[in-house]
């Protein structure tokens, strides 16, 4: 039994302000000690639910965020930023079920904490075959392309209901609930682990039940860009095409070539991004 875990930070225990994901910002480190701690209470009760082997893609920003020593003694983990999957680094065909710790709602989910989709202030939207996702069914799409289900989801009660909606069968674990988007009504840390393990331990019991839908293929995806500059550095990605002045677009065969040229097409869009204009 083997566990993968995309770990994101604004939808950890206790988080809700900008200040406690941004490196270099006061409460940085203690949303990063909160990161740890809901991501070991993921790997908990992933090994008393029986699994063998879990690997952990720290998934937040640059990507290192959870420090190699803190992490629980019996996971692996990817740490750094030049992934060409991304949030979804290390996942492969061989494990039984993934967990999405610390999730944040999509792009203008109302009241949502820190929601967004991959860039807060440089993505408006992005389409799967026309349907509006978030990193979740960004994500999750990828791991049914290769038959891999998403048995966990963490965060607030936004991002539990964009689980739900999405995969229709998920074990969820709230850990906070939205009060705007920078401000939640949290758990006390010990109940909302609990929480995380519980829900990880049934998730790995229930590997092989989960029913989950499966991506369309062949695949589109589409991103909608806060500025024209974006859209055009993204448009400089080979195979990345803008269709209007602030949308750009691939198209593939398969979930997992999409996927892989929607990485380079986000990471080319922000890239792109005006320090004064946006």
């Amino acid at each position: 039994m083997k566990v993968f875990i995309s770990a994101d930070m604004e939808g950890i225990t206790g988080i809700a302000d900008p200040s406690d994901v941004v490196k270099g910002e006061a409460d940085y480190p203690a949303g990063r000690e909160a990161m740890v701690a809901d991501v070991n209470a993921a790997v908990e009760g992933a090994l008393s639910g029986g699994a063998e082997a879990v690997l952990v893609n720290d998934s937040h920003s640059s990507m290192t965020n959870l420090p190699h020593k803190s992490l629980h003694e019996s996971a692996r983990l990817i740490r750094g930023g030049t992934k060409p999957w991304s949030m979804m680094q290390g996942l492969s065909e061989d494990h039984d079920v993934a967990f999405f710790v610390g999730y944040h709602a999509k792009a203008g989910t109302p009241e949502a904490v820190l929601n967004h989709t991959y860039y807060g202030q440089v993505l408006l939207s992005l389409r799967v075959n026309g349907t509006e996702v978030g990193e979740l069914g960004w994500n999750a799409g990828l791991a049914a392309s290769i038959g891999v289900p998403v048995g966990l989801v963490t965060g607030d009660d936004a991002t539990e209901a964009e689980a739900l909606d999405r995969l229709e069968d998920v074990e969820t674990a709230v850990v906070k609930d939205a009060v705007d988007r920078f401000t939640a009504n949290c758990l006390p840390p010990e109940r909302a682990r609990a929480r995380i393990r519980d829900g990880a331990e049934r998730a790995v019991r229930r590997a092989s039940d989960f029913a989950q839908p499966t991506p369309d293929e062949p695949v589109t995806i589409e991103a909608d860009w806060a500025a024209t500059n974006q859209a055009a550095s993204a448009a400089g990605i080979p195979s990345v095409e803008r269709v209007a002045g602030r949308t750009t677009r691939i198209e593939a065969d398969s979930y997992v070539a999409a996927f892989e040229a929607s990485v380079a097409m986000l990471h080319g869009g922000g890239a792109g991004r005006n320090e004064f204009y946006g």
